[in-house]
């Protein structure tokens, strides 16, 4: 019996060394790939308590805007007033007019407060109003020389 190293010794060694590094590589490739996928996790985590806290503040400035007072406020600051019986018209999907619930009729409209003055009133709030046409869509050249000539 020999007492050296033999070939098919020498091969399986080789072989099993190789398989050893194959195994360790991979290893460590999924345990960066695991790294990497936690930091991501994380990021993702972050980043969805701050879309969680935009929501939730977006929420509260949503409802502010939307408190009864403050529509009172601008609706009084723009002429509106609530619409009278018959103003509200409910139309179908083919375009038929349907019958409007019972409403209960509108208090009469308190007497209009007097306007204040454009030089009263603070720069943002002041509006300039653009003329309003009487035809719908884009004015044609007719409607420009009736304009013009109203004018």
């Amino acid at each position: 019996m020999k007492t050296g190293v033999t070939k098919e010794w020498a091969i399986t060694m080789a072989f099993s060394v190789l398989v050893f590094l194959a195994l360790g590589l991979g290893l460590t490739w999924v345990n960066i790939e695991r790294v990497d996928m936690a930091y991501e996790l994380k990021r993702l985590q972050t980043e969805i308590v701050a879309q969680e806290s935009l929501i939730s503040k977006l929420e509260v400035e949503r409802n502010t805007m939307l408190t009864p007072e403050r529509l009172r406020v601008l609706a009084s600051q723009y002429g509106l007033t609530q619409a009278r019986p018959g103003q509200i018209r409910r139309l179908g999907a083919a375009g038929e007019e349907l019958a409007s619930p019972v409403i209960k009729a509108a208090p009469p409209a308190p007497e209009k407060v007097a306007k204040k003055k454009p030089e009263d009133c603070p720069p943002s709030k002041v509006m300039k109003k653009a003329p309003r046409s009487k035809v719908a869509g884009p004015a044609g050249p007719e409607q420009d020389a009736k304009r013009k000539k109203s004018t």
